[in-house]
């Protein structure tokens, strides 16, 4: 955050300052192939005892909206029925007691054994693991696992981690971002990073796929968001908020209509803003 306010800064020279959150989505995640977090039991009680509102404000500071899924308010697939479980640690320590009555080998203390992985050396990653981890210690013994960003993404692909922070989805369509989480994406390299397998998943996905029925898509999509909040697979915290900031200069970022003249929403590839086809200079 304190990126985009030094850029917001540069509005007042001219700068064209353009922000929104709608692009993509920060969220945690659990590999459900290996213990602890095999066990649904493992999975709920780190969901509730996630610090999501020490989050939003330490690391948020006012600025970032909560997420309950990865679509926001203003998407047509957003299901206000879904909300993120967080900050309930009462629900945690029954959970932890059950699965460490059956695991002991899993943990130490009367606490689950996990490992935090993130990519660093960086400030806020290092401030998200503090805030998020002095939750769940009450509960889990937290390992540290910083490592470099690429090491960390070949990790999270061939399983090598217990639970991670992650940034992604929010593709415009969003069966561009199927590919994610259905069960073929699963194997040695997996593009189904959690690595947890939903046949009734994969039916709604693949229904809504070759359905020419736009409501029919869009509720496929708010029965895929309560399908992934069932699995807690997924702790979601923020919709990820992106600053582009251009050159007073530059000029058609967002030059392009519709044949009936209306204008689209104006967002680049990812989180990015405007249309760098169609940009230009101004001597």
């Amino acid at each position: 955050m304190d990126a985009a306010m030094i850029l917001r800064d540069l509005a007042d020279d001219g700068y064209q300052v353009v922000e929104q959150d709608l692009g993509e989505e920060t969220f945690a995640m659990m590999n459900t192939s290996k213990a602890p977090f095999d066990d649904i039991r493992a999975r709920k009680a780190l969901t509730y005892a996630t610090a999501k509102a020490d989050y939003l404000e330490f690391i948020g500071q006012g600025e970032l909206r909560s997420a309950d899924s990865w679509f926001p308010p203003e998407s047509i697939f957003h299901n206000p029925d879904v909300k993120q479980e967080a900050d309930m640690p009462e629900m945690a320590a029954p959970l932890v007691a059950e699965y460490c009555g059956d695991n002991p080998d899993n943990c130490s203390d009367g606490k689950i054994n996990m490992e935090f992985q993130y990519s660093g050396p960086s400030v806020i990653q290092d401030r998200i693991f503090d805030v998020l981890a002095a939750g769940y210690e009450p509960y889990f013994n937290v390992t540290k696992d910083m490592l470099l960003q690429d090491d960390h993404i070949t990790q999270t692909a061939i399983g090598q981690f217990d639970f991670l922070t992650w940034r992604q989805m929010g593709a415009r369509n969003p069966d561009g971002d199927g590919v994610w989480i259905v069960c073929d994406a699963i194997g040695f390299l997996s593009l189904n990073w959690p690595r947890y397998c939903s046949p009734e998943r994969d039916e709604i996905i693949f229904e809504a796929r070759g359905n020419t029925d736009r409501d029919a898509v869009v509720q496929a999509w708010k029965d895929v968001a309560v399908n992934v909040q069932e699995s807690y697979t997924y702790v979601m915290l923020t919709h990820t908020l992106w600053n582009a900031t251009y050159d007073p200069k530059v000029r058609g970022a967002c030059d392009f209509t519709f044949p009936d003249g209306t204008e689209p929403y104006c967002r680049g590839t990812g989180g990015g803003y405007g249309s760098y086809s169609t940009m230009w200079f101004e001597e």
